[in-house]
């Protein structure tokens, strides 16, 4: 087994603020975990804590069910492929792959058959007999990742192992590294800042921001339930629309307006909502709210229906070509939205179009602690 547990974990480097708050997740026995954010939001630093590069100011981190805290990386028994290569100058491709096994004294034939496995699945094949310093900076990376593959630890950690790879390569071993865990049962935590990298990836994810947990889940918990706005905003390609407005009930509608004279308004029916939905939305009459919309659940309207239930009426500023669907940025007043749409679309820029919502693909955001209200969860 390979339960990987951290337990309120801080790192602190001398200044008034920890760079890592109070981390705790637990990494199930052969799951694939995913630590995500921008830079300087703690991924990293938590990676390195969980392999003993990094030592933690406070909290536990175990392994197996035993604190490691003190313990070094090799007694903790990681492999780890970092985003700077870290290759041995004076070996070859072959001999930096085959280096930690040679140190695990295994024959020299189960050796070389695991370094040109791997090899031949990051594509290395033909450069195995080269030194380290010819390589171009994606052949170097795909090395130190073959390096962390080729052993047999109790779990892989990953800082982004594929930032200096090119998107055709990417994408090959993107497929392979999942491939490996999902054969190998073996426990994995990556460290990217790609959304898209993570999502494809990962069993769950492990949002992070200024050095602390936003949300863990799997990526359909993260799209279709954010726990704030920053994972709505972070989380999906495009992002999600958000728009302050005020919420109010008028003559039996839901009313959302969406600029500050409240010129531009959003209309649902009373009628059509469920009542816990309503229970918590009245908490908030009068108020100012965060709506988010995602891109996808954005529908592109003839003008006439900009008037109906639940549709605005707004300014089309471009439409982006992306082969097999669209990406159309209207205005409406002063707010920017953006929908996906067909390829093609019957409007030109600066036409008046119609966005409509359906009110089951809204989300409710508390503009104070920026935290989504549940509502149909």
């Amino acid at each position: 087994m390979a339960i990987v547990e951290l337990e309120n974990v801080h790192k602190n480097y001398g200044t008034p603020v920890d760079a890592v708050k109070g981390a705790s997740f637990i990494c199930n026995d052969g799951e694939f975990m995913v630590l995500l954010g921008p830079s300087g939001c703690g991924k990293t630093t938590t990676l390195r804590m969980i392999t003993g590069l990094e030592k933690i100011t406070s909290g536990v981190i175990k392994i197996d069910g035993k604190v490691v805290n003190d313990l070094t990386p090799q007694q903790r028994n990681v492999a780890m492929a970092f985003e700077t290569y870290a290759l041995y100058p004076p070996l070859t491709v072959y001999g930096n792959i085959a280096f930690p096994l040679q140190v695990m004294k295994l024959p020299n034939t189960e050796i070389d058959q695991r370094v040109r496995q791997v090899a031949q699945a990051l594509s290395i094949s033909e450069i195995l007999d080269s030194m380290p310093e010819s390589l171009a900076g994606g052949q170097k990376q795909r090395v130190s990742l073959a390096r962390a593959l080729v052993r047999d630890p109790t779990v892989f950690l990953m800082d982004e192992p594929l930032s200096h790879v090119d998107a055709d390569v990417r994408y090959r071993a993107r497929v392979e590294i999942k491939h490996l865990q999902v054969v190998s049962g073996k426990t994995i935590i990556y460290v990217t800042h790609d959304q898209v990298e993570a999502v494809a990836l990962a069993d769950r994810v492990v949002v992070m921001d200024l050095g602390v947990i936003q949300q863990i889940g799997t990526p359909l918990d993260l799209y279709y339930r954010p726990a704030n706005l920053f994972v709505a905003g972070f989380i999906g390609e495009p992002p999600m629309n958000t728009v302050h407005c005020k919420l109010e009930f008028v003559d039996g509608n839901l009313r959302l307006n969406l600029t500050s004279n409240a010129s531009i308004h959003l209309d649902y029916s009373i009628a059509s909502i469920q009542r816990k939905t309503l229970d918590i939305l009245r908490n908030y009459d009068g108020k100012e709210v965060v709506i988010g919309v995602r891109p996808q659940l954005v529908s592109l309207t003839e003008p006439k229906q900009g008037g109906s239930p639940g549709c605005v009426l707004g300014e089309l500023l471009v439409h982006e070509f992306l082969g097999k669907e669209g990406i159309s940025q209207v205005a409406v007043e002063n707010t920017a939205f953006e929908c996906v749409t067909a390829p093609d679309i019957p409007f030109k820029t600066g036409d008046t179009v119609g966005l409509s919502i359906d009110f089951l693909n809204l989300h409710f955001f508390d503009i104070e602690t920026t935290q989504r209200m549940k509502l149909q969860d």
